[in-house]
């Protein structure tokens, strides 16, 4: 059932993207280089005749058909003469994501000398026991 899905979702993103068009053209090819070598009896002349555009065969014209569809579809779409605009928003507001900033490190130069005021006391005191 998983794999059922996996591949439904695969054929229908082909087919968003228009890859469908791709596979029929390069299949009607193939068909076309096999059996024009075959009528022909030369495969130098089968590649010739398959790729000058003047030898269509009904695979090709099938993906030319749904690519001028396709191209179609991709046009302003019109109501009533007048140009329908989409209401998408084509500015958005950009999220900067940024790391904390850098460590700062005391250097020699920060490193000052600490000068007493005041002398300590000599002897230092002890401590008295309780």
């Amino acid at each position: 059932m998983f794999a059922a899905a996996r591949w439904l979702m695969v054929l229908g993103l082909m087919v968003s993207i228009g890859l469908h068009t791709v596979v029929i053209q390069s299949a009607a090819w193939a068909g076309m280089l096999v059996s024009y070598s075959m009528e022909k009896g030369s495969v130098a002349q089968a590649v010739s005749d398959t790729f000058d555009g003047e030898h269509p065969c009904e695979l090709c014209k099938l993906a030319h058909q749904a690519e001028t569809a396709a191209a179609d579809d991709k046009q302003t779409p019109k109501v009533d003469g007048k140009v329908k605009v989409h209401l998408i928003a084509d500015v958005a507001a950009a999220i900067i994501i940024s790391g904390p900033p850098p460590p700062v490190f005391a250097t020699a130069a920060d490193v000052r000398l600490c000068v007493l005021n005041h002398t300590p006391d000599t002897p230092p005191p002890r401590r008295r026991l309780a």
